[in-house]
């Protein structure tokens, strides 16, 4: 009869991960409050998010070099053949996690005299105790990877070893460019602001505090949501990007979202509930976008001075109007979460690892409907 512990081994191999979608064993205290994950991934067929090749690479048109001209009958026309699609590659980056078991953890989870099904029983629950381990720490890992502080030699450089970020894409610096501290890029996915001026993302400050004053969160949401919005012209649409901003959202903090709840709440004379007795504000959005609360900007320490938002020269929190049809992931498609077979090293004879490892990048493929609006001054005493 096989040992439990090749039964186990065995019975790794030949069932597939899990994604966590309940607490049915264990109680997960590992997972964040939110995950923008899920923004950038939702709605991106294979076609759109999986990739083959050396590198990653896309195409984009920044001018048309216009040969429009009014013209008189019989006129001599010099034809012409701009050349305006501009290609950008960008190389991949690779993460590898992995789960752990002994053969004692195995054989004493086992116990003596257990039948078949309670065997089985056993393998499932420790099993799953692993995986939710492994991929709440890879699902982890991805997250908090959004909103690391941007570098160039990491990102941008050839022989970086990480993915983009947000804030490398989207931040507060003149034309974008992310120059905190040390990590100074020129480029973005290779490609120049200096060169191509819509290489550039929309952004936007505020000032006050106030109600209904042109210099506050909402007055500048107004103007954000007139420059990330591009509308096709009435005929030949399917040569323009589609309008529909259901792929946008507003990632911001903790306090960002109160600071806004708080805004909604002095601008009405009412409640909005039925019972006009509960203020809370469970889903803000702004013209139809939702507000979501990205827990890694309560800690983020990437504005111009390395500093929180709390803590920053200009204090008070920052919005990020992101859409998920121009900024996404790109997996690889021999290697997306690709679980391994289990193996043992030679120094660990009594330990078998399974590794995991995702080939991707984060990626951008139009930087102007991405925007960031920002403090100037203090417009708030922070306390976060």
């Amino acid at each position: 009869m096989a040992s439990a512990l090749s039964t186990f081994t065995d019975f790794v191999d030949t069932t597939g991960p899990s994604f966590l979608t309940s607490a049915e064993d264990v109680v997960n205290e590992a997972c964040k409050n939110n995950y923008l994950m899920r923004r950038f991934m939702r709605g991106n067929g294979p076609s759109e998010s999986v990739q083959g090749g050396s590198k990653i690479k896309d195409t984009i048109m920044f001018d048309e070099s216009s040969t429009f001209q009014f013209y008189e009958p019989n006129e001599t026309f010099a034809w012409q053949n701009p050349q305006v699609a501009e290609n950008w590659e960008i190389d991949w980056r690779f993460c590898v996690d992995h789960m752990v078991f002994t053969d004692a953890e195995v054989e004493l989870n086992m116990g003596g005299g257990l039948g078949r099904n309670a065997r089985h029983q056993a393998y499932k629950r420790l099993k799953r105790i692993k995986e939710q381990r492994l991929w709440t720490s890879i699902l982890n890992g991805m997250e908090d990877a959004l909103f690391a502080q941007p570098s160039n030699a990491e990102q941008e450089a050839v022989t970086g070893t990480k993915p983009y970020s947000i804030p490398a894409f989207v931040n507060e610096e003149a034309n974008g460019l992310y120059t905190s501290g040390s990590s100074n890029f020129t480029t973005v996915q290779q490609l120049s602001p200096a060169t191509y001026s819509k290489w550039v993302p929309q952004q936007d400050t505020y000032s006050t505090a106030g109600v209904d004053v042109d210099t506050n969160i909402i007055a500048a949401f107004d103007r954000m949501f007139l420059n990330v919005q591009f509308i096709p012209p009435p005929s030949h649409q399917e040569y323009f990007e589609d309008p529909s901003l259901n792929a946008m959202f507003i990632a911001c903090s903790k306090r960002g979202q109160n600071i806004y709840a708080g805004l909604l709440r002095q601008s009405q004379d009412t409640f909005v509930t039925a019972s006009r007795q509960d203020p809370a504000y469970m889903a803000p959005k702004f013209s139809g976008i939702d507000l979501v609360y990205a827990p890694s900007l309560d800690e983020y320490a990437g504005y111009p001075d390395l500093s929180t938002e709390g803590n920053a020269t200009a204090k008070g929190p920052r919005y990020y109007f992101l859409n998920g049809n121009y900024m996404k992931y790109i997996f690889h498609q021999t290697r997306y979460m690709f679980q391994h077979p289990t193996m043992r090293h030679p120094n660990q004879p009594f330990t078998s690892i399974v590794p995991v490892d995702s080939w991707y990048n984060f990626v951008c493929r139009s930087r102007q409907r991405q925007g960031i609006v920002s403090p100037t001054g203090t417009p708030y005493s922070y306390t976060a």
